[in-house]
């Protein structure tokens, strides 16, 4: 499937797992945001061009939990979303962020890695700068979040 250029006024939901949500003030972690591996470049997302927040979020319960090889179970994530153009324009030296799309299609689909069309990527570095995600955490908001469970 063709990459397509996703434009400055649409939006990515990011999964938040709710370990990483502050009892405090309820909202992310920094630490949520960080790059998936923690050593890769890119933290996985979903389109709103082909994508709800609540379709995000059903998803993940065809994944499977790399520990216990069971399927996630998609209450124990909220989803964060971010418009594309303000992510973009993050102005943090050497932490340029790009979002790009990157479906992911098998046929046949694998089990536990179900197919998404809306499956993008937001690329840059985000590990070791607590403050560049703190500054991602303030750019978003939540689309389903720990009170709308």
């Amino acid at each position: 499937m063709k990459e397509i250029f996703i434009p400055n006024e649409d939006h990515v939901f990011c999964r938040v797992g709710i370990d990483f949500i502050s009892s405090k003030d309820y909202k992310p972690r920094a630490s949520a945001f960080r790059n998936t591996p923690v050593k890769g470049n890119n933290l996985s997302c979903d389109w709103d061009k082909y994508s709800t927040a609540e379709s995000s979020r059903a998803l993940i319960g065809r994944q499977l939990n790399l520990k216990t090889g069971k399927p996630k179970d998609p209450r124990r994530f909220c989803i964060y979303k971010f418009n594309v153009g303000t992510v973009r324009s993050i102005n943090f030296p050497g932490e340029e962020q790009e979002i790009e799309h990157d479906p992911i299609y098998n046929d046949p689909e694998i089990a536990g890695k179900p197919n998404n069309i809306a499956h993008s990527i937001m690329i840059g570095d985000k590990g070791d700068d607590e403050e560049f995600r703190i500054k991602l955490v303030e750019t978003g908001r939540w689309a389903i979040g720990p009170s709308m469970k």
